[in-house]
């Protein structure tokens, strides 16, 4: 295997990834000053269980902590999966996520942030089997693991979500956690994705939009992922006027781009209206307790453990992928 070494970068040339000319899967990671979490993060990539080969892509965008070193440890012993890159500068989360989605070469392609982590090591194989199965399902995603990280509280997100869902459906309501997500990578040139991309916070739910519009929607009803829920993330600081400006900034971008397709143009409009609504309705009245079967839940959660990542791997303990 060739490499070249430009700075901090690690760029891979005729590369194979677990004995194969490409991944059938590249992960998506995006670090910043994600010292915390970022081996659980990785531990539960390089814990799945398959026979594909898997390219994790992480981009650091500048971080100022040591992010930096512990994904080099983790680099060394996984040169085979880890396909590591250091940003010069600060891109910020939309950059970022454009520039790791630059270096991936899977037939298939997965989301993982770094302060969030894959608690089932079969994940991988279940999605990519589906997807294998089903070419007209352009994303697959499944049931994930909320964790409060302030009190400790657990929650499972999308019980009762539709097994089969359309890009229409999708328009009226999110129901993607982006850890759980899959899209099949070769329905958009992922170096030429729309420039407006960059414009816009909440980028996630706009790519489950851009997919979703070319197939079938799968959701799996078994929780593969933890996913944090942060004080300092960007949904938890927002206040609530500035949460719903960052909710419809990014439906008007994709009512532009779908501006000749009236079935997800309409669900996106609604939605917008649906949301400035209920906004206008609480705006000013004070927050409603919990009922009281959500507060038994939320301190039962509070005694259980927390699922650990994939396979529980440390930095001794080589990859099951292969």
């Amino acid at each position: 295997m060739e490499r070249r070494v430009e700075g901090d970068n690690i760029i891979r040339i005729n590369d194979t990834v677990s004995g194969h000319e490409s991944p059938m899967v590249s992960v998506v990671m995006v670090a910043y000053n994600s010292e915390r979490y970022i081996d659980e993060a990785i531990s539960g990539v390089v814990g799945q269980r398959c026979r594909f080969g898997v390219q994790l892509v992480i981009c650091d965008d500048a971080s100022t902590d040591t992010t930096p070193g512990k994904v080099e440890k983790w680099r060394m012993l996984y040169p085979e999966i880890i396909d590591y890159h250091r940003n010069p500068h600060n891109l910020g989360v939309q950059g970022n996520y454009l520039e790791t989605l630059r270096h991936c070469r899977g037939k298939y392609i997965t989301m993982c942030d770094a302060d969030d982590y894959w608690c089932d090591s079969s994940k991988l194989r279940r999605q990519v089997e589906y997807m294998e199965n089903h070419p007209s399902c352009s994303l697959c995603y499944h049931r994930v693991v909320n964790y409060y990280e302030e009190d400790g509280e657990m929650s499972l997100s999308n019980g009762g979500g539709a097994v089969e869902q359309s890009a229409a459906g999708l328009a009226s309501r999110n129901t993607i956690t982006n850890l759980s997500v899959m899209y099949r990578a070769s329905l958009y040139d992922l170096a030429a994705l729309p420039s407006w991309l960059g414009e816009i916070r909440l980028i996630d739910y706009a790519l489950h939009m851009l997919f979703a519009s070319r197939g079938e929607v799968h959701y799996i009803n078994r929780p593969m992922g933890v996913y944090r829920h942060l004080p300092s993330a960007i949904w938890s600081q927002a206040e609530a006027g500035r949460r719903i400006e960052m909710a419809i900034a990014v439906r008007k971008k994709l009512i532009g781009y779908f501006s000749d397709r009236k079935e997800l143009c309409e669900p996106l409009e609604k939605s917008c209206v649906n949301m400035v609504a209920n906004f206008e309705k609480t705006k000013g009245k004070p927050a409603q307790r919990r009922p009281l079967l959500s507060r038994i839940r939320g301190a039962v959660s509070r005694l259980l453990p927390r699922p650990r990542p994939a396979g529980d791997k440390t930095l001794r303990r080589k990859p099951e992928c292969s």
